[in-house]
């Protein structure tokens, strides 16, 4: 039984990652690369009436006065309005990360913002920071 039970998870493992990669296939999406306004670089892909952020770093001020720089990736697919709009929100185990913005042919645009509790219950947040992606070439 224990045998079964270790073949059925990596099954069940092997489907999950083969979806995943086949989100993420370059061939099908169009990727976007650009700049927050802190000066980090931002990676997006776009593909059919749905955009993902791909990988972006932030910083972040803390309640005791400090800063934290947050490297942040794993992001699930979000619609895209008609007219070109998005607006979402995403949860993770201590973080949470807010995002709008728009999404043109030739551009890709919009503002973050960014909460995380670290151990001790210290928590971070930055304001809303602008970000403008091209398509990579």
């Amino acid at each position: 039984m224990f045998v079964r039970l270790i073949a059925g998870c990596a099954l069940a493992c092997g489907l999950i990652a083969a979806d995943a990669g086949a989100l993420t296939d370059p061939a099908e999406a169009r990727m976007f690369k650009g700049k927050t306004a802190q000066g980090y670089r931002i990676k997006l892909a776009v593909k059919d009436r749905k955009f993902k952020i791909l990988k972006f770093e932030a910083d972040l001020r803390c309640g005791d006065g400090g800063t934290l720089t947050l490297i942040e990736s794993g992001f699930l697919w979000t619609p895209v309005r008609r007219n070109g709009n998005f607006r979402d929100a995403q949860f993770g185990r201590t973080d949470s990360v807010y995002f709008r913005g728009r999404v043109d042919k030739r551009r890709l645009g919009g503002r973050v913002r960014l909460t995380d509790k670290l151990r001790g219950g210290l928590r971070c947040k930055s304001r809303w920071i602008r970000f403008n992606a091209q398509p990579r070439r």
